[in-house]
């Protein structure tokens, strides 16, 4: 009995103690909030089937795009503010610390901090801003990071979690997905895929596209419209210095596949 008694009395003081951790990281995350973008890719246009849901184009009426927008970091449980991310998982699983505590996560757990914020925002923009490398770059020598994602691109042709058809994704005039899957979905490449192909579809000018659904995105909706893409001039500043610096080492890759070529021809 006392050992039962000491125990449950050791259990209460902890309870106690991780409830004030618990209030500490809160009041700490709400004055570090600030105003600005987002860092989950997420389609904010779910428009019901008014009017306004549809436009009347050269071609006939067509559906309002989707808008892309970057937002907040959330907790991936209950959408609450996050305090911690795991250390090995390649998705971004954030949790509050009641969701950390309920989730029993098979990986350790880090804090999660301000600065990890704008890393991931950044690191996000910049997976939009591969988007055209994503759908449809076929170049054998590219930027390494261009050769890295083209997994989402054959990943999409044999996913059967993917919606099968465009038609899957629209409910009542509006697109219902987001950059980390459909929703009710979990597949983070199918997602992060078709977002791909609305921006892709936006700037396609070709009347026979090879990219998957480019054709019957721009059937339905009126990709002529205001930029569908919603980003800072500050984040696509930094995206493009990034590309930079990407395509340099492109060039000096090509230059010395240029240079093992011809001593190739003069042996």
């Amino acid at each position: 009995m006392a050992s039962t008694s000491s125990s449950s009395s050791s259990q209460s003081k902890s309870d106690s103690v991780f409830s004030e951790e618990v209030q500490e990281e809160v009041e700490r995350k709400d004055e570090e909030e600030e105003k600005g973008d987002d860092a989950r890719l997420l389609e904010t246009n779910e428009a019901n089937t008014s009017d306004s849901s549809r436009v009347q184009t050269n071609t006939g009426q067509k559906l309002l795009p989707p808008i892309i927008r970057i937002e907040r970091c959330r907790c991936v449980r209950c959408d609450g503010e996050p305090v911690f991310s795991c250390k090995q998982c390649k998705q971004e699983i954030l949790l509050c610390m009641r969701c950390a505590r309920r989730a029993n996560h098979p990986h350790p757990l880090k804090s999660f901090r301000r600065n990890d914020e704008k890393i991931l925002l950044l690191r996000r923009h910049l997976t939009l801003s591969y988007h055209e490398h994503i759908v449809s770059c076929q170049r054998s020598i590219c930027m390494e990071t261009c050769l890295e994602s083209r997994y989402a691109r054959r990943h999409f042709t044999v996913c059967n979690d993917r919606p099968r058809q465009l038609r899957d994704i629209i409910n009542d005039g509006g697109v219902v997905f987001n950059g980390i899957g459909c929703k009710g979905n979990s597949c983070f490449s199918c997602g992060l895929f078709i977002t791909c192909m609305f921006l892709h579809a936006k700037r396609c000018q070709l009347s026979t596209c090879h990219v998957a659904w480019c054709e019957e995105i721009r059937d339905t909706f009126d990709m002529t419209s205001n930029d569908i893409y919603v980003v800072s001039d500050e984040m696509r500043n930094k995206c493009e210095n990034v590309h930079k610096a990407e395509w340099k080492k492109v060039e000096d890759r090509l230059r010395g596949q240029l240079v093992e070529d011809i001593l190739s021809i003069a042996l």
